[in-house]
Formats: C-alpha cells, structure tokens, sequence
C-alpha cells in the first residue's frame, strides 16, 4: 500500500463480469491499494499482486479481496465460503498499529433473509475483530448506512439493529455516511426491476478511530460505469497513520 494513503474500493460486478466490458480496466483506474469485489472472477493478468477468492455460484462468480501490494493470511468465515473472502494484512503497519483484518462482504438472502444472514456474519466475525482493526466493504444487501427522513427507501428496523450493532459492538463507522452526515444515502444499486430508486446496499465500514483519517468517500457513477453493473464502485480514501 502507498506511504501517503490508503484507497479502498468495493465494487459488485454483477454476475462475474463479461469479456465484452471493461471493469478490471476501469477498476484499475481508480488505483485501488485494496479491491472488495463480489460477483467477480479472477481476471487473468489483472494486475492484483496478492489476493484471495472463492466461488459462490459453481461456473459462475464469487467473492474476492486483491491487493496492489502486500499479502494477506486468509481468515474463513465457516458457513460463508464464496459470499465473505478476507483475512489479516501483513506488514499492516503501514496503516496501523494494531493486526488490520478486512472482509469482502457479499450477503446471500440465506434461510431466513438479509438481515437475520447479516447478523449470522457479524456472529462469526465478532472472534476475529478482538485485538484488530476491522474493515469491512461490499454488497451487505442491507442499507449501508443510516436513512434519515428525506430518505426515498424505508429503512427497515431489522436493517438498524444491523447497523446498531456495527456500530456498538464493532466499533465501526460507515465511510460514507461519515463524510455525507445530514444527507440521502447516494445510491450505489440501480436494481434492474427499478433503477430509480436510490439504493444504498454498498459501502465500507472502518474503525471510528479512523475517522479523522478519512479524506474521502465517494460513490463512483457515471454512464460508463452504468453500462457495467447495476451497482456502483465505492472509494474510500484515508490518510497515512
């Protein structure tokens, strides 16, 4: 990772990406030192010089997490293989003082549905962040962050005990939200049976200790990414420690 900052994105590819689009190559271009993808496969060649990756879908995509530089030591979520790639940084202190764990977070609907699957996550992860600095980035299929009274969507209260719960237990901030406090959530999925309505099912969480290291969050739209996915990348950008 550069000594000056620290970029983290987190993009879904929708159903691992095609050879006729472009998305490592636009993905590239926003210099990622850290990549959270979800329905992606490999990309041979891409130059991610470290990473991890598993199926979810047989033949079709999963879940993974690429570094620029680096290597990470892989951390399995039992239960989640193909939907939660992560692990712990070495050499993390480049960022912090503390072991730097981070997960691409793809959430499956499970048995019982989004919010009920997304705490069975924050479960299994909830050993794993003792002692470490926890990242977690992806497609949560629940809202990324709190929606407030100018909100288009209704914000569920299954969804705010989720982000209660990162918040209280986890200690994390939506990234965000952090920087856009007092605003609608931008909308990260244009979902294909209404792609109106703002969405806001991707981001990244970091420690609150990180906060005043967050110099941007910003979600990455545009028509050439419209043509990619019906989701968005999201960019955060922190400071050197």
């Amino acid at each position: 990772m550069s000594a000056s900052a620290l970029r983290i994105v987190t993009y879904n590819f929708l159903g691992g990406g095609s050879a006729g689009r472009d998305a490592w190559e636009r993905i590239r271009r926003l210099q990622p030192d850290i990549l959270l993808a979800q329905e992606c496969r490999p990309a041979a060649g891409h130059p991610r010089k470290a990473g991890l990756w598993a199926e979810a879908i047989a033949g079709r995509w999963g879940t993974g997490l690429f570094l620029a530089r680096g290597a990470i030591r892989c951390i399995e979520l039992p239960g989640f293989a193909g939907w939660v790639a992560g692990g712990e940084l070495r050499r993390a202190r480049s960022s912090t003082d503390r072991p730097l764990r981070v997960f691409s977070i793809h959430c499956p609907v499970g048995e019982r549905g989004y919010v009920k699957t997304m705490h069975a996550i924050l479960d299994r992860l909830a050993p794993v962040a003792a002692g470490a600095d926890l990242v977690l980035g992806g497609d949560f299929n629940v809202a990324a962050g709190i929606r407030g009274p100018r909100d288009q969507v209704p914000f569920s209260n299954g969804e705010r005990l989720v982000l209660d719960r990162m918040s209280r237990e986890f200690d994390l901030i939506p990234c965000w939200q952090a920087m856009h406090p007092r605003t609608p959530l931008a909308q990260t999925l244009r979902w294909t049976g209404n792609r109106a309505t703002p969405y806001h099912c991707d981001g990244i969480f970091a420690p609150r200790a990180w906060r005043p290291r967050l110099l941007r969050c910003e979600v990455i739209a545009g028509p050439e990414w419209d043509r990619l996915s019906d989701h968005n990348p999201v960019l955060a950008v922190f400071d050197a420690p």
